[in-house]
């Protein structure tokens, strides 16, 4: 009887991990950040995260979209400035720690920072990245927002600026 109602027990235990579901992170054709109980592919868009080594699938990576180097970061980042996207911003910041709203706030702020000219882009992996932005007017005024940069499962992130 007892083995029974321990047996009982451990299998109801057991039904919340199995409840479970994978979330993918993804990115839509757009730039904007997907979260899907469905594989990226499925819904049309593109993993963030390196196919796993068990993975078969035929061709090229062509759904891995993180930076493997300095350089590929920086070049995203370019882009995300140049079609003054915010999300494409996102794309490229690792937001663990975050919370749901420290990751709006921060998407706010980078709406704000997009909006600006990009004057340059300076800095390295260990020092993070400067985005430097022209201020409204054209008197040569300048603004910085620093990115650290990180490197999480064999990619280079940004940190939002702080």
């Amino acid at each position: 009887m007892i083995r029974s109602i321990l047996l009982l027990v451990l299998l109801f235990a057991a039904l919340p991990a199995a409840a479970q579901t994978v979330i993918h992170r993804c990115v839509g054709g757009d730039g904007s950040p997907v979260f899907s109980d469905q594989p990226c592919m499925s819904v049309g868009a593109i993993s963030l995260l390196p196919p796993s080594a068990s993975s078969t699938s035929a061709g090229p990576t062509a759904g891995l979209l993180c930076a493997k180097d300095m350089l590929e970061l920086r070049d995203g980042l370019a882009q995300a400035f140049a079609a003054r996207s915010a999300n494409r911003v996102g794309g490229l910041i690792l937001w663990n720690g975050y919370g749901s709203a420290g990751a709006v706030d921060n998407l706010r702020a980078m709406e704000s920072l997009v909006r600006r000219p990009l004057v340059s882009l300076e800095g390295s992996e260990g020092a993070g990245i400067d985005a430097v932005t022209s201020v409204s007017g054209g008197d040569g005024e300048t603004r910085r927002a620093h990115f650290s940069v990180v490197r999480d499962s064999g990619c280079l992130w940004l940190r939002p600026p702080g």
